[in-house]
């Protein structure tokens, strides 16, 4: 027998090891190694302690440690700890369900990629979703107000807090002591965020108790041979809140992008419920179409109402009209629940579900133009047509052939993208056309099945900036070059 034949962990092995440490200690040098990974996923020494891995560590700690632990933690422990979560036995692959290569790419995906993205688009999407609502509907439960009870402050004040508390994160360890807002040198912070607001922000967003995000790890649905993907609260509040009352952050690169929209759901639904979710529903397929609208030379056209079998019936929510082009752009803010993002059954379901009615949705629209049907006949038919679903939620590999096999075939080419990945071909577009790109995209085999934001990297250069962003950003309290 071979030696060198690769060593399998169970889950539970990986969380008695977590818990052998003290606790502060090794969620204290978790932070450290997490800021002292390099910026990109390729560089050395990254794939050593991952982010993901490092988060699963401090979880574990939590939920399954303690206190009065003293076991001091050794240089090479938390590589080691590392080392045993990225070779955790994968239990999943003896079960038909949970191994297909939709299954894997998708568990992979959600694990990985958010740690991976840009924070800036992340930050300034929070003013530019909610405060950029051109209020052509009234919504049911959101507005400034409703917004700034959600999180503690209204939007500019509380991405401020967070870019306070991720910069103090970067030079502190992790930590952040409130007791330090007492400091002179916290004066002109203090003059731009008072410190009720940073306070009532860091309770109604960011921080934990060890309690707490016990109760939230127990709570989360149980997802059978799936540990290491389940909920882990650090996701949810990345700061835990320790005895002593000042603040730890195991994996600092989650502070940031907690104000994005998308990590605001769950949060909103627990408040409002389903109202919530239908604001945001509004708030995105507004959002999609003052990004659309930004592009030069084009007309963009909303939802368009016909009669079909005297029956009322709606279009997609955005026609865009180039030149040479005509797209037909669905919105959808679904959230991929913890199930789906693990890859588990209700992943299928949901993309068929969301995804294939979207699909329908233009293939309805494309039919209703072809036919001349009187409702359309502002838009042009003299020209190719493509189809654009927008996503509040990024849907990894949607555009890949193992989610099109889950999805109803479009009579127009049809590509999937995050609002990231819209924002980003909308900053390129500013500079070159749009319809160029996405009819090249396409009409290319195997870019067409890759994200949009990786088809985009081929068109990209440094200098483009999504003026909806830009012009978000520039109306926060700690404008920052450095965190852009």
């Amino acid at each position: 027998m071979s030696t060198n034949a690769r060593r399998y962990y169970s889950y539970r092995e990986f969380c008695d090891y977590a818990r052998r440490f003290s606790q502060v200690e090794l969620l204290t040098e978790i932070a450290r190694t997490a800021l002292a990974l390099p910026p990109r996923a390729g560089d050395p020494g990254y794939a050593r302690t991952p982010p993901w891995a490092l988060a699963a560590l401090a979880k574990a700690s939590i939920c399954d440690g303690n206190r009065y632990r003293s076991t001091k933690v050794r240089p090479d422990d938390i590589p080691r700890g590392c080392h045993m979560y990225n070779n955790l036995k994968p239990e999943e692959l003896d079960h038909p369900g949970l191994k297909s290569a939709f299954s894997i790419l998708v568990r992979i995906a959600y694990e990985q990629f958010p740690y991976q993205e840009s924070v800036y688009e992340e930050m300034a999407r929070a003013e530019a979703f909610f405060g950029g609502y051109s209020g052509r509907k009234p919504l049911e439960v959101l507005s400034d107000s409703a917004v700034a009870e959600l999180l503690g402050a209204p939007v500019r004040q509380a991405v401020g807090v967070a870019m306070m508390l991720h910069t103090s994160a970067e030079v502190n360890a992790g930590f952040f002591d409130p007791g330090w807002m007492d400091q002179l040198n916290f004066t002109d912070v203090l003059s731009i965020v008072p410190r009720e607001q940073i306070g009532a922000v860091i309770d109604a967003v960011f921080a934990n108790g060890f309690d707490d995000f016990k109760r939230q790890a127990a709570e989360a649905p149980v997802l059978p041979f799936l540990d290491r993907y389940m909920f882990n609260p650090l996701t949810a509040r990345p700061l835990v809140r320790l005895n002593d009352g000042r603040l730890l952050a195991p994996v600092p690169q989650l502070i940031a992008r907690k104000l994005s929209p998308a990590e605001l759901y769950y949060l909103g639904i627990k408040h409002w419920g389903e109202p919530f979710a239908r604001d945001m529903g509004e708030l995105l397929e507004d959002y999609v179409g003052r990004q659309l609208d930004t592009l030069p030379d084009v007309t963009v056209h909303p939802e368009i109402e016909y009669i079909e079998s005297k029956n009322a019936i709606k279009s997609v929510d955005w026609i865009v009209v180039f030149k040479d082009l005509v797209l037909l752009v669905e919105a959808k803010a679904t959230r991929v629940p913890a199930a789906a993002r693990a890859g588990q059954y209700a992943a299928k379901e949901l993309f068929e579900r969301t995804l294939g009615k979207a699909f329908d949705q233009i293939n309805r629209t494309h039919r209703a133009i072809c036919e001349r049907v009187p409702a359309f006949s502002v838009i042009p038919t003299d020209r190719p047509i493509l189809g654009l679903v927008t996503t509040l939620d990024p849907w990894y590999w949607a555009n890949s052939g193992p989610a099109r096999e889950l999805l109803p075939d479009t009579e127009v080419a049809t590509l999937v993208a995050s609002a990231r990945e819209l924002e980003h071909l909308v900053a390129v577009g500013q500079r070159q056309s749009a319809a160029e790109i996405l009819a090249e995209i396409l009409g290319d085999q195997e870019r067409q099945t890759s994200a949009l934001g990786t088809a985009l990297t081929h068109y990209t250069e440094q200098s483009d900036e999504n003026p909806i962003l830009r012009d978000a950003w520039r109306q926060y309290p700690f404008d920052s070059e450095e965190t852009h």
